[in-house]
């Protein structure tokens, strides 16, 4: 009698026809998930104990893998930390673009962009902490500070391009979108920084509110009669 084949619980083409490149993909998917498994916990190793005072073991602990597995996937710390401050940039872009195409209007959507710039501090406060670790390295590390540039420069480009939208769309009068740009992200990081070593200085959303009206004040177009 010949024998029923016990059903798979394997997803239908897996194994079969083109199993090979069925298993190289799934190799990659794994590989993909376990860098992101370390990463996520080297972010939170840094947040809990500093960029100075962490060992790749701490990490192993905190991600649940052995540090040979680590070192499979990173050559050396280094690399691990470039990776994870390219993907914190890259999470943090992603956040905010897809909030801003929520809204075809010009003045909704810088409103967008400055909001999630300012609640970054007091709703991913361990990004901010991160990102100020790694900030100590860009005098002797080339390639953090290479990313660190990119980060500030994702920021200063966005802006750019929701002003130059608003002034397509009549919303915005002409500015010098970059010199804008430029100082909304330096009075919003220096606004950050004041408030993290010193949170009893001020009241931080109301000085982001008024932040906020006074660039509006700077770039919105005259109403006409």
């Amino acid at each position: 009698m010949e024998r029923k084949r016990k059903k798979s619980a394997k997803p239908a083409g897996m194994p079969g026809h083109g199993s090979h490149m069925n298993r190289e993909k799934r190799g990659r998917q794994i590989a993909t998930y376990r860098k992101r498994q370390i990463t996520r916990a080297a972010y939170e190793t840094i947040a809990e104990k500093g960029y100075y005072n962490f060992t790749m073991m701490d990490i192993a602990r905190k991600a649940g893998v052995s540090s040979g597995l680590i070192h499979h996937y990173f050559k050396d710390k280094e690399n691990m930390l470039v990776s994870l401050l390219r993907e914190m940039q890259q999470n943090i872009r992603t956040t905010v673009e897809k909030a801003i195409d929520l809204t075809e209007d010009p003045v909704e959507k810088l409103d967008i962009f400055m909001n999630q710039a300012f609640n970054l501090v007091e709703e991913q406060r361990d990004y901010i902490y991160v990102t100020y670790d790694f900030l100590t390295q860009i005098k002797f590390n080339e390639r953090m500070k290479r990313i660190m540039s990119k980060l500030y420069r994702g920021y200063r480009e966005t802006m750019v391009g929701i002003l130059k939208y608003g002034k397509e769309k009549g919303a915005f009068k002409e500015v010098d979108e970059h010199y804008i740009a430029t100082l909304f992200i330096s009075a919003m990081l220096g606004l950050e920084q004041q408030y993290i070593i010193d949170n009893s200085a001020f009241f931080y959303r109301e000085y982001t509110i008024r932040i906020k009206k006074h660039f509006m004040n700077l770039i919105m177009a005259d109403k006409k009669s």
